[in-house]
C-alpha cells in the first residue's frame, strides 16, 4: 500500500476483513462502508469488495487489478487512472463516476450502470468533522470514461446513457445489448467490438468515428447525431489567442492559457501565431490558416482541421490523437520530439489521426507517433513516415486470450492471400479463424487479404488482418480485422443478415 498513517491502514484492513466475513455470512461480519474515503494510490489488488459502499470515494491511481467490485456502490467515485485490469464489476453502480484514463482491460462490467448522477451531501459532515447545514454537489454528473482503456472488456447490457466515452479504447470489447443513448463517442475506438443489439439514439459520433465503426444493423434516422459545437466569432477567438501569447511570453504571469472544448471557429487566420501548450480538444477549425504557427506541446486531440493550412508549422511534442486532418496542407511541418528534463523526449502524437488526401511532403514526421493513422491518398514523400509501421496495430494480446464475441459458422467465408486461399472455420465482427496449414504468417504480423463469402463470390472486401494466434497442430490461424473500410463493413453486414436468415 501507499505510505499512509499506520492507524489508517489498520482501520482499512479491519473494514475489508469484516466485509469478507459479511460476504460469507452476513451475521458474522459487516458490509464495508468506505464512502468518501481516500483510497487513492493504494494497492488493493485482488481485493473483494463485492457489494461494498464506495460512493464518493477517491480511488484515483489505485491498483485494483483482478479485484471483485460486483454490485458495488461507486456512485460519484473519483476513479481517474485506476487500474482495474481483469477486475469484476458486474452490476456495479458507476453513475457520475470519473473514470478518465482508467485501465479496464479484460474487465467484466456486464450490466454496469454508467448513467449520469450527481453526488449530493445534504446536512452531512463537512471536512472539519462538523455537521453542516448546507447542501453541496460534487462532480459534473456525467460519467467520464474519456480515454479509458477497455480492450476486450465485457460490457454486455451495460448502460452508457449520457456517458462521455471520448477517446476510449474498446477494441474487441463485448457491448452486446449495451445502452448507448445520448452517449458521446468522439474519437472512440470500436475496432473489433461486438455491438450486436446495442441501442443507439441521439448518440454523439463524429464523422471519423462513425466511418470506422462497424454496426451490424440498420440505424434509425435519429440514432446518430453530430457533435454540438459552440460557434465562436473569429474576432473573439483571436482575442483569446492574443491573451494566450501573453501567457506564454510571461511564463504564465499575464494573460490566460487558451483552453477550449467543443468550439467551432471557421477560417481563422493564425499565420505565425503562438499556440504553444494551448488546449483545443474536440474543437473545429476548418480551413484555418496555421502556416508557420507555433503549436509546440499543444493538446489538440480529436480536433477537426479539415482543409487547414499548416505548412511549415511547428508541431513538436504536440498531441493530435485521432485528429481529423483530411485535405490539410502540412508540407514542411516540424513534428520532432521535445527534450524533457532527465533526458527523455516527448514525441508528437498522431495516433489514429486521419490524413486522407493530406499533403505531408518534405515534413519532419519520422519521429512522431502515427500508429493506426489513415494515409489514404496522402502525399508523404520525404516526410520520414513509415507507412507500413503506421498501419501496424497495437501489440496483440497473448495467445491464451480469446475474443469474447459471438462467432458464426454460416455463411462460410474464404480468405485469399499471397500464400494461398484459406476457408474460415468461423468468423465474428472482429475477425476470423482460418483453416490454414503450412502458411508463413507469424503472431503480430499484419497482412492484406481478399475476403469473400463462399457462396456469393461477388460479395468481397479487401481487409488488413492481424495474426493473433497460430495453432500448428490444428492448422488454424486466428486473425482480427485492423480498420474497417466501407467494403468490409458491407461484407460483414451482408454475412450477418445471411446468418439471421439461415438461423430462421
Amino acid at each position: 500500500m501507499a505510505e499512509r498513517d499506520p492507524k489508517e491502514i489498520d482501520e482499512l484492513r479491519t473494514i475489508i476483513q469484516a466485509h469478507q466475513a459479511w460476504l460469507k455470512r452476513p451475521s458474522t461480519g459487516r458490509r464495508a462502508d468506505l464512502s468518501f474515503r481516500d483510497l487513492s494510490r493504494l494497492n488493493l489488488e485482488r481485493v473483494s469488495l463485492a457489494g461494498a459502499k464506495l460512493a464518493g470515494a477517491n480511488l484515483s491511481n489505485t491498483r485494483m487489478v483482478k479485484a471483485n467490485l460486483s454490485q458495488a456502490d461507486l456512485f460519484g467515485a473519483d476513479m481517474e487512472a485506476v487500474n482495474l485490469t481483469g477486475a469484476v464489476l458486474t452490476g456495479a453502480d458507476l453513475r457520475g463516476a470519473n473514470l478518465h484514463r482508467a485501465l479496464l482491460t479484460d474487465a467484466n462490467l456486464r450490466g454496469a450502470d454508467f448513467r449520469a448522477g450527481e453526488l449530493v451531501d445534504s446536512g452531512g459532515q463537512e471536512g472539519n468533522g462538523q455537521t453542516g447545514g448546507q447542501t453541496s454537489t460534487r462532480g459534473t454528473g456525467t460519467t467520464r470514461l474519456t480515454e479509458a482503456k477497455m480492450e476486450r472488456s465485457i460490457l454486455a447490457g451495460a448502460n452508457f446513457s449520457g456517458c462521455d466515452l471520448t477517446g476510449a479504447d474498446l477494441n474487441d470489447a463485448d457491448l452486446t445489448g449495451a445502452e448507448l443513448t445520448s452517449a458521446v463517442l468522439m474519437g472512440t475506438d470500436f475496432c473489433g467490438a461486438n455491438l450486436d443489439g446495442a441501442v443507439f439514439g441521439n448518440t454523439v459520433m463524429d464523422h471519423a468515428t462513425l466511418t470506422r465503426t462497424f454496426i451490424p444493423f440498420a440505424l434509425p434516422p435519429d440514432a446518430i447525431v453530430r457533435p454540438s459545437y459552440s460557434a465562436m466569432p473569429v474576432a473573439e477567438f483571436l482575442e483569446l489567442v492574443e491573451r494566450h501569447e501573453r501567457w506564454v511570453d510571461s511564463g504564465g504571469a499575464e494573460g490566460a492559457r487558451l483552453d477550449l472544448d467543443l468550439v467551432s471557429v471557421a477560417g481563422a487566420d493564425l499565420h505565425g501565431r503562438t499556440l504553444a501548450a494551448a488546449r483545443l480538444r474536440r474543437c473545429r477549425l476548418p480551413g484555418a490558416r496555421l502556416t508557420k504557427a507555433s503549436l509546440e506541446m499543444a493538446e489538440l486531440s480529436y480536433i477537426d482541421l479539415d482543409e487547414a493550412d499548416l505548412r511549415n508549422a511547428v508541431l513538436r511534442g504536440a498531441t493530435l490523437r485521432r485528429a481529423y486532418l483530411a485535405h490539410t496542407l502540412m508540407s514542411g511541418v516540424d513534428a520532432r520530439p521535445v527534450p524533457l528534463a532527465g533526458g527523455r523526449d516527448w514525441p508528437a502524437n498522431f495516433e489514429g489521426a486521419d490524413f486522407s488526401d493530406a499533403d505531408l511532403r518534405d515534413s519532419t514526421m519520422g519521429p512522431a507517433i502515427v500508429r493506426g493513422a489513415v494515409f489514404t491518398k496522402a502525399l508523404t514523400d520525404r516526410s520520414g513516415i513509415d507507412i507500413a509501421g503506421a498501419s501496424s496495430p497495437f501489440p496483440p494480446p497473448p495467445p491464451e486470450e480469446r475474443r469474447r464475441q459471438k462467432r458464426f459458422v454460416r455463411p462460410g467465408m474464404v480468405v485469399h492471400t499471397d500464400h494461398g486461399s484459406f476457408p474460415a472455420r468461423n468468423w465474428s465482427v472482429g475477425g476470423l479463424c482460418l483453416l490454414a496449414v503450412n502458411q508463413p504468417y507469424q503472431r503480430g504480423q499484419t497482412f492484406q487479404a481478399r475476403v469473400v463469402l463462399a457462396d456469393r463470390q461477388e460479395v468481397a472486401a479487401v481487409a488488413n488482418l492481424v495474426v493473433l494466434h497460430r495453432d500448428e497442430e490444428r492448422g488454424q490461424l486466428s486473425v482480427r480485422f485492423h480498420q474497417y473500410g466501407d467494403d468490409l463493413k458491407a461484407l460483414l453486414k451482408t454475412a450477418f443478415l445471411e446468418h439471421q436468415k439461415m438461423a430462421g
